[in-house]
């Protein structure tokens, strides 16, 4: 007998700007979705191509995926502020916020992940380390054993968290940057 080969989800990413491209590179390494197009509100970027993904449109084209049945997406926006706001409107159109884990990242036992996060290559989420939602952990970014990292918050590349470190809500640390209990 033959296994049954999975199909791919299908999602739809927001945001076409450079945050985009390491999101959809991991996307692609993950293999678990289908990215069906990107949104943006800069209209100046609708129906370019990002690594041949087209941007379909805006807001408006959000109620078309949903006829389409396309009912999951994550945000790619940098900017932690505009990241949430954009993913309240998205779960407002009833799209769920999936998360997305590059294949070379570690994420120990107890950790928690909130919806819409972001884990990038080489990352480390320690263990009972309770991750917000929409946070992005960059490349190379340690979050230790016991640590929670607020919502919507950004560790840049190679940000060190030493353990029961406590990262407030839309926080932006910035890169090579260690913190201490």
């Amino acid at each position: 007998m033959e296994n049954a080969i999975e199909e791919q989800k299908k999602i739809v990413v927001f945001g076409a700007g450079g945050h985009v491209k390491v999101v959809l590179a991991t996307i692609e390494v993950e293999d678990r979705y289908e990215v069906v197009g990107l949104l943006d509100d800069d209209e100046s970027k609708h129906g370019s191509c990002v690594f041949g993904v087209p941007v379909l449109g805006g807001r408006k084209e959000v109620a078309k995926l949903k006829y389409k049945e396309i009912s999951k997406s994550i945000v790619a926006i940098g900017d932690n502020l505009k990241r949430a706001e954009v993913a309240d409107f998205m779960k407002r159109n009833s799209f769920h916020l999936v998360r997305i884990i590059h294949p070379s990242a570690t994420i120990l036992r107890g950790a928690k992940l909130g919806e819409g996060t972001v884990v990038l290559p080489n990352a480390y989420v320690g263990a009972d380390a309770m991750i917000g939602p929409g946070v992005i952990l960059s490349v190379g970014a340690v979050v230790g054993h016991d640590c929670e990292v607020g919502p919507w918050a950004h560790l840049s590349v190679g940000v060190k968290l030493a353990g029961n470190v406590r990262v407030g809500d839309f926080s932006f640390i910035g890169m090579g940057a260690v913190l201490l209990p």
